[in-house]
């Protein structure tokens, strides 16, 4: 806890993370800000990411997603020991489903699914990564969820009534 919260502390992180670290005696919170969606902050000590939903171009539920700049800059891909199988997006329903990879609206879907692409000896290097995006496999829609990761997959089939009020965050061009 010490050697995290020490991290936490450096000034460089805090302003590339958008996460400060307000320290107590003997104890150090993490209070979370803005970094392109909301964190909820019911209580400082219990701050977590909200969840996120999204849809996709097409059927790649499957598959493993890496994020592009809007330059087309590989920006995010995840090393092989990152994929498990609760990595997997889960099913909400009309074509929505649960963000359990990190994706985000620059997100495209490679031709791996979750388990070819864990099966695999080592990483691929971003060249790899790049020649291995299915054409055309984006995510098409993106909305933030107000609750947290834990609470959305602990029954996924209760947000899609949220979704459908909402709407959904405009993709970038």
């Amino acid at each position: 806890m010490a050697a995290v919260a020490a991290t936490l502390l450096a000034p460089s992180c805090a302003r590339k993370t958008g996460v400060e670290v307000v320290e107590e005696p003997s104890t150090a919170v993490v209070v979370g800000y803005p970094v392109g969606g909301e964190v909820l902050t019911g209580s400082p000590r219990h701050a977590l990411p909200k969840a996120t939903a999204f849809r996709m171009s097409g059927d790649y539920a499957d598959h493993v997603a890496v994020t592009l700049s809007p330059q087309g800059e590989l920006v995010y891909f995840p090393a092989v020991s990152d994929i498990t199988a609760a990595s997997k997006p889960l099913k909400i329903g009309d074509g929505w489903w649960l963000n359990r990879q990190g994706l985000s609206a620059g997100s495209v879907f490679l031709k791996y699914t979750f388990e070819e692409y864990a099966a695999l000896p080592k990483t691929p290097s971003p060249k790899e990564i790049k020649a291995a995006i299915i054409p055309g496999a984006t995510v098409t829609a993106f909305e933030q969820l107000p609750v947290s990761m834990q609470e959305a997959a602990a029954n996924p089939n209760s947000l899609l009534q949220y979704i459908r009020v909402q709407p959904a965050m405009p993709m970038p061009e």
